[in-house]
């Protein structure tokens, strides 16, 4: 049995398997979902490289079509306030969905988690990135050359667990600072391409001669 991941449980700070406060599901088995029927139209399938800093990115996403998710039924599509994460390749990343995202499919690359009444999912989606559960990640993988990980391990992953107004309340907060933080991204983002684009007006502008460019 696996030590506890902290040392610092309550009365009212509990320490859960995931599975207890979870459901977890498994991507479908490349059934209706190969990158062979993949669509520009359909339904939405969300992979791997659209886990991004705690969201469900859509850049590059694709579309499976609506037969195809038809038949795959509702086990794998996404509703609001899922998490998903990778459990091929690069572990340890996870996202929250969000409502508009909402009867999106899931790939057979991620698995995801379906919190209950007693967890807030801002909450479980940022604890879920603590260094000490990407620790724990590490040491419960198989595989010698892709890491992966399987349902029945998540469901024993241990969550530290306060009560829900305490879950809240982290959540809403470390939710905030994340706002913040891809808005300056952006605001960067566009600075630097400003200054790009001024620096080819200006030397547009005001070419450099063969005497410029050689001095010191």
């Amino acid at each position: 049995m696996d030590a506890p991941l902290s040392d610092t449980d309550t009365g009212d700070r509990l320490e859960r398997p995931l599975g207890e406060i979870c459901d977890i599901q498994a991507g479908p088995s490349g059934r209706g979902t190969s990158s062979q029927e993949f669509s520009d139209r359909g339904t939405p399938l969300v992979r791997p490289l659209n886990i991004v800093e705690l969201r469900v990115s859509e850049h590059g996403l694709v579309h499976v079509p609506e037969e195809n998710a038809a038949q795959l039924g509702n086990r794998y599509r996404l509703l609001a306030n899922d998490i998903v994460t990778v459990r091929t390749g690069t572990l340890g990343r996870f996202a929250l969905v969000e409502q508009g995202q909402q009867g999106w499919l899931m790939s057979g690359q991620l698995l995801r988690l379906r919190p209950s009444a007693e967890v807030d999912p801002n909450y479980l989606v940022h604890y879920l990135t603590l260094p000490r559960l990407r620790v724990w990640l590490d040491a419960h993988t198989s595989g010698s050359t892709i890491p992966s990980i399987t349902r029945k391990t998540m469901e024993s992953l241990p969550v530290l667990l306060p009560p829900l107004h305490v879950q809240r309340d982290i959540g809403e907060r470390l939710a905030l600072l994340d706002t913040r933080i891809r808005l300056q991204s952006e605001v960067l983002q566009t600075t630097r391409k400003l200054r790009a684009s001024l620096a080819e007006l200006l030397f547009a502008e005001h070419p450099l001669s063969p005497d410029d460019s050689a001095r010191p």
